[in-house]
């Protein structure tokens, strides 16, 4: 079966409240010699407002249609089959650039119109870019100009003309670094990003959010009636709370049944709560500033002690 290359970009009239509303989907078809077999902006209304600055020329985000041909389109449920037909067909490898948002915003516009999820998945060239320039990060137009890509007739935010760009992008790089396309993407599956792998990572977002809010919400509080008084004084957490975020939701529960209060930081009096692991350097540091310390499994220990 031939393989053929998907490049696109979307557009979104607002993100408001965490949610992209679709109003251009631009793509570009190749085949593994750069070939331009197919390209379309697809445009459509969005069925909202726009953000106000999407349309001021000082911003530098200008979109390449007017408010009113926009609204002029069909939405999105009518072009739903053809794009899910596009991006599903055997053999289509699919690229992207940043492409978590534009993964993000087609899910949310299946979800919005409650119709059926668009199954791939998506590499990204800007990871792929960055990961061999030793992480520096750049803008579309930025990494073009770099690989020495020609954008003349290509309009920024025109999802059709960002789709070229990051085709072109990619073609550069491939002959920057003698690779054939689909060597390169079989090289770098671990900046594929699929939509059954965004929808679980989006899922972990929000229950790390709603922990976070539990956690900020007993900052500075002290409980009316505790379990025990066995803890004393203020409490701050010596290792990033992200890391294991349910434990540290945990943790932070028991310092507030216990009498104690949690700070977000402690600059001189109080006590760090420490991991098990954390180095006697490390230590004596935070008892030079006057700090004390408690490891979890001691600080576990003290609260359950009779």
């Amino acid at each position: 079966m031939d393989k053929s290359y998907l490049f696109f970009d979307i557009e979104c009239a607002n993100c408001f409240g965490g949610v992209g509303k679709m109003c251009s989907f631009g793509y570009v078809v190749v085949d593994e010699n750069f070939t331009v077999l197919d390209s379309d902006d697809v445009v459509m209304n969005p069925e909202t407002e726009f953000d106000w600055y999407l349309f001021n020329p000082k911003k530098g985000c200008m979109l390449a249609y007017s408010k009113d041909y926009f609204r002029m389109q069909h939405n999105f449920e009518s072009y739903h089959a053809g794009i899910k037909k596009l991006m599903e067909a055997p053999g289509r490898r699919i690229v992207g650039f940043s492409s978590a948002n534009d993964v993000g915003f087609l899910v949310s516009a299946c979800e919005r119109y409650n119709l059926p999820d668009i199954n791939y998945a998506c590499y990204d060239i800007c990871a792929i870019v960055e990961q061999a320039n030793g992480g520096i990060h750049k803008k579309l137009d930025e990494w073009c100009d770099f690989y020495g890509v020609s954008l003349a007739g290509l309009r920024k935010h025109k999802s059709v003309d960002d789709a070229m760009m990051t085709m072109l992008l990619t073609k550069a790089f491939c002959e920057k670094t003698a690779t054939p396309i689909e060597a390169l993407l079989e090289k770098n599956k671990g900046v594929k990003l699929s939509v059954e792998k965004y929808l679980e990572q989006r899922e972990v977002s929000r229950h790390n959010k709603e922990v976070m809010e539990k956690i900020s919400a007993l900052y500075g509080k002290k409980a009316r009636a505790v379990l025990s008084n066995r803890l004393k004084g203020s409490y701050a957490f010596a290792f990033k709370v992200k890391n294991d975020i349910d434990e540290s939701l945990r943790l932070a529960t028991l310092v507030f049944k216990h009498g104690g209060i949690l700070m977000k930081s402690l600059k001189k009096d109080g006590t760090l709560i420490v991991e098990d692991s954390c180095s006697a350097e490390a230590l004596d540091g935070m008892h030079k500033k006057g700090l004390k310390t408690i490891t979890i499994s001691d600080f576990c220990e003290l609260v359950r002690m009779e």
